[in-house]
């Protein structure tokens, strides 16, 4: 009966592809007064919308599918209209923004389609279009972390200009009041679109995400006081494992917050004394702390760690820099003194990816990432006195 629920309640995730393609069929059995083409249109949109969605089908909500069905009806007017006036390239990204990267990018194609299958377009505007909004995207993108695209705004326009110019040449077109105004308007359309999307979205989503990270993240946060009142060896586990993964974060190009936050709450779970495993218990703590998104998926691939799974980049640093330290403690506690630092920690490392217990066997780190924390590991003997 759940089933059966939860696929009704996916069902609009259909009106993006049926809407559009009843349209566009019927506005191309009007203008080419052709029932084929009507055909050809329904089939062409439900195939690019559906490929389109089976990409970035988590990413696509209600409010995502009733926002990609409007703009692909604006779209369909743009066959009715001169053209470069709809600003295609913006549609992009504004999916982009709300949605994700990877729809932003392959609704150009959906964008740019449905005006063709109506009205027949040369092959160097379906181009200029495509062209424009791919650019238009990786530009929007390359600033969203910063809210700062004025620059950006400024390179999309020259582009714009430049290769609407190659556009004239390359078809030898009259320079009339139609060839400037329209794609002038195009223009305008499109950066003012792209800005207040650009400010929206950083405000109400990286702006947002950074304040939460900032509270998440804390050395002082309510859960990892809790844990150093409750479990000092953990806390300490927990403390040195997010130094580590902090540094090779900025070592390396990943996420240092987010690779902090994994060092911090990978097995926050012990705080509670439910019959389940560490990991359940961890992914149950974080979800009512309300962890962002990505931090969820990282705790969550890192409880589901084991043997024949693949293991992300990320993931694995943190789980080697656990499992290194957490051997160390453990040596520490038998009161024997100290092993052969070198010895003990290739041992400890290499237990992870060969033998009958190779639980990093797929995992996706780089060999000179591996070798890199190998290295510095060895190299990090008096910082070990704080794991005594």
């Amino acid at each position: 009966m759940e089933t059966d629920n939860k696929a009704r309640s996916d069902l609009y995730i259909l009106i993006p592809v049926i809407v559009p393609a009843l349209v566009t069929a019927a506005c191309a059995f009007f203008v080419q007064s052709s029932p084929m083409a009507a055909v050809r249109a329904v089939i062409s949109v439900c195939i690019i919308a559906a490929a389109m969605i089976s990409l970035s089908r988590k990413h696509i909500t209600f409010n995502v599918a009733m926002f990609m069905t409007l703009l692909a009806l604006i779209s369909a007017a743009q066959a009715f209209i001169p053209d470069f006036m709809v600003p295609i390239a913006a549609f992009s990204v504004m999916i982009a923004f709300i949605s994700s990267p990877t729809l932003g990018l392959t609704s150009i194609i959906y964008f740019t389609a449905i005006p063709f299958l109506i009205r027949e377009r040369s092959f160097e505007y379906f181009l200029f279009v495509t062209v424009i909004a791919i650019l238009c995207l990786a530009l929007m993108y390359s600033r969203s972390r910063t809210g700062r695209y004025t620059e950006v705004l400024v390179i999309f326009s020259l582009l714009y200009i430049l290769l609407y110019t190659a556009l004239i040449v390359m078809k030898r077109m009259d320079i009339t009041p139609e060839v400037v105004i329209d794609p002038v308007v195009g223009l305008i359309l499109s950066v003012i679109i792209m800005e207040i999307s650009g400010y929206r979205y950083y405000n109400n989503v990286i702006k947002r995400k950074d304040d939460l990270y900032k509270t998440v993240v804390d050395p002082e946060h309510p859960l990892l006081m809790e844990l150093r009142e409750t479990d000092k060896t953990e806390y300490k586990r927990a403390i040195h494992t997010a130094h580590y993964t902090d540094l090779f974060a900025e070592k390396f190009g990943y996420d240092k917050v987010l690779m902090r936050g994994l060092g911090f709450y990978h097995r926050i779970g012990v705080l509670s004394d439910e019959d389940t495993t560490v990991a359940i218990r961890t992914m149950k703590l974080a979800s009512q702390e309300g962890f962002p998104d990505d931090l969820m998926a990282l705790l969550r691939e890192y409880g589901e760690i084991k043997e024949g799974n693949r293991v992300s980049a990320e993931v694995s640093i943190a789980f080697i820099i656990d499992t290194v330290l957490c051997d160390l403690m453990k040596e520490f506690a038998k009161g024997k003194g100290d092993p052969d630092m070198n010895k003990f920690i290739d041992s400890s490392i290499l237990k992870l990816f060969s033998g009958k217990r190779a639980i990093l066997k797929k995992s996706a780190i780089p060999y000179y990432e591996l070798e890199e924390i190998r290295k510095y590991l060895k190299g990090e003997k008096m910082y070990y006195d704080f794991l005594r």
